[in-house]
């Protein structure tokens, strides 16, 4: 067993944090101040995310697809936000350490009793949290409104929404499931405005992926797309066109030649000549190819 793989795990701050600052950019479309990880105790207990209400009225209308505010639809003057990942579970402890949040950032923020209602919870959990339901099954205390969100109506009021098989770009980026992570990846890519509000967090991600064993590619176009978005288009470009005049000469290393021109015109230097990329074999021409887009796109 490899145990320095297993000591580099990240910690549960480190997955919370990171899903903090990853939905910070949708409140804040929507006209929300966030804080992330706020302090609510003299002793340090942290709750994963406040959502404070700018204004009167919440502009959803700037989100048109509804999965990005899914569960948030009425969004209170505050709302308090706790984060489950795949590995754990929210449970009797961490709703009785909710409420506890919910009363300490009453007093901080001086909100009475009858001025409580200002004040929603929430919970996101990537598991369904089925001991705690159990708790009180049979007391008409759970609604169900749809197959991923739940209303708790015990004491305070508790919204959850259950993200294992959310159609939420951000959301669905905290599964354990490859193909529900890429689906979401796709979504992000298809809002060019969001991705680039949280491309600097999924590079940090996806390593945390491949310490628990899930193999989630961060692969070259996503690093471009990511980090280089105005070269994106361009390189999409070059490839079409290298492609074009690989079937014109009808085989793959006449593909890649034109990407490599195509590449070095972007690099504006000339690494091989015609010539020169006309006697390699295939394999060289994708490591010729590989050194210049290493040339065009460093990774730090």
């Amino acid at each position: 067993m490899n145990t320095r793989k297993l000591s580099e795990k990240p910690d549960r701050t480190d997955w919370h944090r990171l899903w903090g600052l990853m939905m910070t950019p949708l409140f804040e479309r929507l006209g929300c101040e966030t804080v992330v990880e706020m302090d609510l105790s003299a002793k340090v207990q942290r709750l994963d995310m406040v959502v404070v209400r700018r204004k009167e009225k919440i502009r959803y209308d700037v989100l048109a697809d509804p999965n990005y505010y899914e569960g948030f639809e009425q969004l209170n003057e505050h709302n308090l936000i706790s984060f489950k990942s795949f590995r754990e579970v929210f449970n009797m402890t961490a709703l009785e350490e909710l409420y506890g949040h919910f009363t300490n950032y009453r007093k901080m923020k001086t909100i009475g009793e009858h001025s409580k209602s200002t004040v929603n919870l929430y919970v996101v959990t990537h598991h369904f949290p089925k001991d705690l339901f159990s708790r009180f099954e049979g007391k008409n205390l759970i609604d169900r409104i749809t197959e991923t969100i739940y209303d708790f109506n015990v004491l305070t009021p508790v919204r959850f929404i259950i993200t294992r098989d959310t159609n939420h770009p951000i959301l669905g980026l905290f599964s354990d499931n490859a193909d529900q992570i890429v689906k979401s990846r796709n979504k992000l890519e298809k809002d060019g405005w969001l991705l680039g509000e949280v491309s600097s967090y999924i590079e940090k991600l996806y390593k945390y992926y491949a310490l628990e064993g899930i193999d989630m590619p961060y692969t070259q176009e996503m690093f471009i797309k990511d980090h280089y978005p105005e070269w994106y288009d361009k390189i999409q470009a070059a490839k079409a066109e290298g492609e074009a005049r690989g079937k014109a000469e009808g085989e793959a290393r006449g593909k890649v030649i034109g990407e490599i021109v195509m590449a070095q015109r972007l690099l504006k230097r000339n690494l091989y000549s015609q010539e020169e990329l006309e006697t390699k074999t295939l394999d060289e021409l994708k490591a010729a190819l590989s050194e210049i887009e290493t040339r065009l796109f460093p990774k730090h």
